[in-house]
């Protein structure tokens, strides 16, 4: 009960702290954001919350079934001296809330120390993520996470686990009270139900000898014993294992998201916004502050200015125009790659691209067509289930492209010439955002890039600042642009970074939820199974009374060791496999990804269970062999 109230303290800390940083930035309500901010910071919240509250109810529920299997005898006599079902009943459920009375404030104190401690360390991320902003973006920019929880965060916290409590108690509680005096005195409801079910196994007598037999036969007739701490043992390797694909998935997206370049890059880019046009009644992309080639070139003549370099510019406009085109002109791959290949003309999105006159000049005698010809890149990249294909997108007999635009005017622009894949330059590699991509010799794009290799980085950056606050001046010192346009300089890798470094973040929060989480599990495992032990406790006296020696005994008790950490370990890894696979179908619809089988988050989960599994029974059995055969034996009876 502390255990999961400290962790459904420390969620809300987070969700309360996150609000905190956004509130400060952003300032009340999230400004235009709203809806965004509050859905990212909403759905880890329930969805951590609802883990909790389903690990949480297992977990307790475990217990208090375990403690009510302690006292049958106990409910037998209360109710041979007149005790109701609904006394019984009642009596687990009052236990409950006064265990609540104890556990949950120490549970909340609990919850703010993981939660300030939690937060503490996303701090230190969240650090290295301001200094890197502040590298690529001209202005000052400062994300700050500080600890906070309100009032209502403490209520809604307690009110959960109250009810988590409350609720797992509940239907231990109802089969106690509906179990007979009789049965429950004499402790025989379980066997009795469970003889007809029993059978010999061959294959154990032969390998595992009568030893194998007793442990196979003790499991089968006690299943509600042993199903608990199978239970418990599976969702932690389930956790373990989806944990694993996690980060395994999260390095696979780091990779994808790697430029593979270390230019320095002065980047333009102008605001949206968008409305439907009232004519046409289609979504319209409205660009605040375009930016013309010619005067991107004006600027990057500006740079080259600054001593013997290359620089190279590339803008593109990829939300104005459309294409209604006869699927005629798609290659075979091309159509397969598009959902709405059965109709006779497919709508596609277009890329409007320019370049700097000398990269234009280069590109056309590259595709052997005078200056001033439209040029199209003839490839197509698309992630298909995981795995990046490359296909030719159009056939050499398309001639010209109607373009149009969300308002219903059209332009027509000849298909001069095509480049492959393979002639393309590695800058223009990674601009793949729509299937048809045209470079002209002229236009007013959206964003504009301009790309540098100089020897001193950190003198060219201070250079390309001091050019950009000339060409595009801030005019006001607000941490949100409210100007219609952001301007930053940095290498290509640094976004990569960031977002990166919010990655790690994410991983550093799940593994602390998911160790915790495991933590309430190996709660329940050593609840269980001490308790199991001990209730058994007359049953092993037994044993030994009529010449079972210890070697024979350690053995048994090895052998049922071995088949409920087998049998728990053949559902944790088929269903946590089946999880890991979800995550990775998941990922694989949004980026580059494989699934990888998870084999050392299995072998560790394997060595956990066994070793978990194995102490715990050693100290529990210790514990009984301390004790007078003859005296256990008689105790039962009374």
């Amino acid at each position: 009960i502390v255990l999961s109230t400290a962790l459904t303290t420390a969620v809300f800390c987070f969700a309360t702290s996150a609000n905190g940083m956004l509130v400060s930035f952003f300032g009340g309500g999230y400004g235009e954001y709203s809806g965004t901010y509050t859905t990212l910071l909403l759905i880890p919240a329930v969805f951590f919350s609802g883990l909790i509250f389903i690990m949480s109810v297992t977990v307790i529920s475990n217990v208090f079934q375990a403690s009510a299997n302690q006292r049958m005898n106990e409910f037998g006599i209360l109710k041979c001296v007149g005790g109701t079902t609904k006394q019984i009943k009642e009596t687990v459920i009052y236990e409950s809330i006064w265990l609540s009375i104890i556990g949950i404030p120490l549970g909340l104190v609990c919850g703010l120390g993981i939660g300030y401690a939690g937060v503490q360390v996303t701090s230190l991320f969240i650090d290295d993520m301001n200094e890197l902003q502040q590298s690529i973006v001209m202005r000052p920019i400062s994300i700050e996470l500080s600890f906070a929880i309100t009032p209502m965060a403490l209520i809604v916290s307690v009110v959960i686990s109250f009810f988590t409590v409350v609720y797992s108690a509940y239907k231990p509680a109802k089969k106690a009270g509906k179990v007979t005096a009789l049965s429950c005195i004499r402790g025989i409801e379980d066997i009795e139900k469970s003889d007809m079910e029993v059978r010999s196994k061959k294959w154990i007598q032969k390998y595992f000898g009568f030893e194998g037999v007793l442990a196979d036969r003790n499991m089968t007739r006690s299943k509600s014993s042993f199903r608990p701490t199978i239970k418990a043992l599976s969702l932690g390797m389930i956790l373990m294992l989806c944990t694993g694909s996690l980060v395994l998935q999260a390095g696979q997206l780091m990779e994808f998201m790697d430029p593979g370049m270390d230019d320095i890059i002065l980047d333009y880019c102008s605001n949206r916004t968008y409305k439907i046009n009232a004519v046409t009644g289609r979504n319209e992309a409205i660009i605040e502050k375009p930016i013309q080639s010619q005067d991107a070139e004006v600027v990057r003549q500006r740079l080259l200015e600054y001593g013997d370099i290359e620089v190279i510019g590339v803008g593109c406009d990829n939300e104005t125009y459309h294409v209604n085109m006869d699927r005629k002109y798609l290659t075979a791959q091309m159509q397969d790659a598009i959902a709405e290949c059965e109709k006779s003309e497919i709508e596609l999105a277009v890329d409007i691209m320019v370049v700097d006159p000398i990269s234009y000049e280069k590109l056309c005698q590259e595709a052997d067509v005078p200056t001033g010809s439209t040029i199209l890149l003839n490839y197509y990249k698309y992630n298909d289930n995981g795995k990046m294909k490359h296909v030719v997108a159009f056939s050499d007999t398309l001639a010209e492209i109607d373009l149009q635009k969300a308002n219903g005017d059209k332009t027509t622009v000849s298909v001069d010439a095509f480049l492959q894949e393979s002639q393309v330059p590695e800058y223009l590699i990674g601009l793949n955002e729509n299937p048809i991509r045209l470079i002209v010799p002229e236009a007013e794009v959206r964003w504009y890039d301009w790309y540098c290799k100089p020897e001193d980085e950190q003198a060219y950056i201070q250079y390309a600042e001091s050019v950009g606050e000339e060409f595009f001046p801030i005019e006001t010192n607000d941490s949100y642009v409210k100007e219609g346009f952001t301007i930053r300089v940095s290498k290509a890798d640094t976004i990569v970074r960031v977002l990166n470094i919010a990655i790690v973040i994410a991983e550093v929060i799940i593994y602390g939820f998911v160790g915790i989480l495991l933590l309430i599990g190996l709660v329940s495992v050593i609840s269980t199974l001490s308790t199991n032990v001990m209730m058994r406790a007359r049953e092993f006296a037994i044993l030994k009374s009529v010449g079972m020696t210890e070697k024979e005994f350690n053995r048994m008790i090895n052998l049922e060791t071995l088949f409920y950490s087998s049998k728990s370990l053949c559902y944790g890894i088929v269903l946590g496999l089946i999880g890991s696979y979800i995550i990775h179908l998941a990922f694989s619809k949004t980026t580059e990804s494989s699934f990888t089988f998870p084999l050392t988050a299995i072998c560790i989960s394997i060595i956990f269970v066994f070793i978990i599994v194995y102490i715990i029974m050693k100290y529990s059995i210790n514990k009984i062999n301390k004790q007078n055969t003859i005296e256990t034996i008689r105790n039962e009876n009374i």
